[in-house]
């Protein structure tokens, strides 16, 4: 796991002068065990790589050129058959012990289908001296990032993080203002596109080629799609999604350094951690999040497996306010802003675990494959609540709602807002502002909305044929990447540590793709085939516990003290004059933190995010003051 940054100018084209130093040294968390850099003979391909070394301490270093093919290698993360690599390729002239170096002698014998071998996570650059080409190659799922921008002149930057990018001094930062509707829609901005103008995320599942005249090729090399060959069955689908797991956690459990997991009381890290220990040498190292005040706690069920199974169990209390003090740095890391609240708790307990293992095994995936969350089963249910009078939904369900459940009232408003219309209501499955709510808080770009959800095709089509699967899918193309696993990567790179996601090995993903819904939801249960799985290794409390996530009680938040530095900042001239909101529009989130208290979070996400990618000077390092610093600037 590590951070990478470099620059391809096409033949005949001016060199430039890239700040390759500043690239680097704004992704120092993402490596901190060392730094190394390649430059061709005429400069036109200059690659820089930080370093933290997970296999092979001692010769793992990076870039790696192959002299006899003159092909220079960079990559992020890991490449976990790699052993079995190493064995085919027993004849190539190693210079290394570890993974990466695997993909060189791939690449000799199969040329671009080597990516077809690889299991792994990764980002990588490969560059062929001879013809002057550059490949670029993200993961099948996307769990490693790669963003690129193309250079006035010609040729393209290409970092694992954007800040990168800027560092170079060769281009100037700027609002992507279509990509701010899509974030507000979405609660995500959907690649390629990111938040800022020029800047391109390379897509999960694609490569991209760079030839010597400068001529661009983008394709994918993989998608979400069924496995061909899923046994018949439902015992004998079991035994097989089992049998991939381990064997992903197999591979996913190799290191140099210590691994360990992080653990809530849901069926995805329990399984997970159940596997590993299994397969461990020693106790694994477990970590889990408790908020201060919440109405639910987990923690008691997470103890139960970290009992059942040895492991050394850690728990993490996560304080209101811990919040207005980390912000800033999350958005600082985050680059892009999320919607999603659970970034700061993944961000914590990453601290504290950053000080025991090198490693962390996560479960995220698990919803995705097993169809874990609410959306795949309730919509028809939503869809009835809606045609209720306003004022009986507003009025007597909702409230009554909030005390059973945050989540569920919170769905049930968001349902209200799109006020029946299923289709948009399909795409922006996540979002807190609906076209309704953009024009309450005066959003000038409202018009713009509806087009925003045509970017979910797939997901359109999913939710109109009605097909779980191809929802799954949707999910697992759009949402997993562009939010789930930005959030892993970020908030474990930024405390120097490795996120690993066992349930995301390809080979489960597509598995679990063909498995058909009355198999995966028998009678309409959430994640019944997942739960039939985990009946053999954990408690039953954990397999009849409702599902609750890794979410943060953000309404407390901001009635315990982030409201009013949040309204401040949110009402600053300079923020008002890019007409995303008004002050009445903020007044009205900040009057009900109950209804609209993720909303403003939503708000607050975007506005850090242009101060600081965007305000402050390229190149600076990540704030160490609170959020009332940023409010008192406002």
């Amino acid at each position: 796991m590590c951070g990478l940054a470099g620059l391809f100018l096409p033949k005949g084209a001016n060199t430039v002068a890239v700040d390759m130093d500043a690239m680097l040294r704004v992704m120092t968390h993402r490596g901190p065990d060392g730094e190394e850099r390649h430059t061709s003979a005429d400069r036109r391909y200059q690659v820089g790589f930080r370093r933290l070394a997970i296999i092979d301490l001692e010769t793992g270093a990076q870039p790696i050129e192959d002299r006899e093919s003159k092909l220079v290698l960079a990559g992020n993360g890991e490449i976990y058959n790699y052993r079995e690599l190493r064995q085919t390729y027993q004849d190539y002239p190693w210079q290394t012990t570890g993974d990466m170096e695997t993909v060189l002698p791939l690449v000799r014998d199969k040329g671009d289908a080597f990516v077809h071998d690889l299991n792994g996570m990764y980002a990588l650059a490969l560059y062929d001296a001879t013809a002057h080409r550059l490949t670029l190659v993200r993961d099948r799922l996307g769990i490693k990032p790669l963003y690129w921008a193309e250079l006035p002149g010609g040729g393209i930057l290409f970092a694992s993080e954007i800040k990168a990018l800027y560092a170079s001094g060769l281009i100037r930062p700027a609002i992507n203002e279509p990509a701010v509707t899509a974030y507000l829609t979405h609660g995500w901005v959907p690649g390629p596109n990111t938040l800022f103008s020029g800047v391109k995320k390379l897509l999960p599942g694609h490569r991209m080629t760079v030839e010597a005249d400068g001529r661009q090729t983008i394709d994918a090399y993989w998608r979400p799609q069924p496995a061909p060959d899923l046994p018949g069955g439902a015992a004998e689908i079991q035994d097989h999604l089992t049998s991939l797991l381990r064997d992903s956690l197999r591979l996913q459990l190799q290191s140099d350094v210590p691994v360990g997991a992080l653990l809530s009381g849901g069926i995805d890290s329990g399984l997970m951690v159940a596997l590993a220990a299994e397969q461990s040498s020693s106790p694994l190292n477990t970590f889990t999040v408790r908020f201060e005040g919440a109405q639910v706690d987990e923690g008691p069920l997470a103890a139960m497996v970290a009992e059942r199974y040895g492991t050394n169990h850690t728990d993490v209390s996560v304080a209101a306010g811990d919040v207005a003090r980390h912000l800033p740095t999350l958005a600082w890391h985050a680059e892009e802003p999320l919607f999603d609240a659970a970034m700061l708790p993944n961000f914590l307990i990453n601290q504290v675990l950053s000080k025991h293992v090198t490693v962390a095994l996560n479960g995220t995936g698990g919803d995705e494959l097993f169809a874990g969350y609410g959306r795949y089963f309730q919509l028809p249910v939503e869809q009835r609540y809606l045609k209720l009078p306003g004022a009986i939904r507003r009025g007597l369900i909702e409230p009554l709602a909030s005390t059973i459940s945050s989540m569920t009232a919170w769905r049930l408003n968001r349902a209200d807002l799109f006020d029946g219309n299923r289709g948009l209501y399909a795409h922006a499955h996540t979002t807190h502002f609906p076209p309704p709510m953009l024009k309450a808080i005066g959003h000038r770009r409202v018009a713009s909305a509806a087009a925003q959800a045509v970017l979910f095709d797939d997901f359109q089509n999913a939710f109109n044929a009605d097909s779980q699967t191809a929802t799954l899918a949707a999910d697992i193309g759009s949402y997993l990447p562009d939010d789930l696993l930005t959030l892993l990567d970020r908030t474990t790179m930024a405390v120097s540590v490795e996120g690993r996601v066992p349930f995301l090995d390809h080979r489960l993903v597509e598995a679990a793709l063909a498995v058909p819904s009355d198999i995966r939801t028998p009678g309409g249960r959430q994640k019944g085939l997942q739960r039939s799985i985990a009946a053999k290794f954990l408690p039953e409390a954990i397999l009849n516990a409702p599902k609750q996530g890794f979410a943060s009680p953000v309404p407390a938040w901001m009635k315990a003290g982030l409201r009013e530095p949040a309204g401040r900042i949110l009402k600053r001239p300079e923020t008002l004059d890019r007409g995303w909101w008004t002050p009445a529009g903020i007044d009205t989130l900040l009057s009900d933190p109950d209804r609209h208290g993720f909303r403003t979070y939503t708000l607050l996400m975007l506005e850090l995010s242009v101060r600081l990618m965007v305000e402050m000077p390229a190149g600076a390092s990540a704030p160490t003051d609170g959020l009332e610093a940023f409010a008192d600037g406002a």
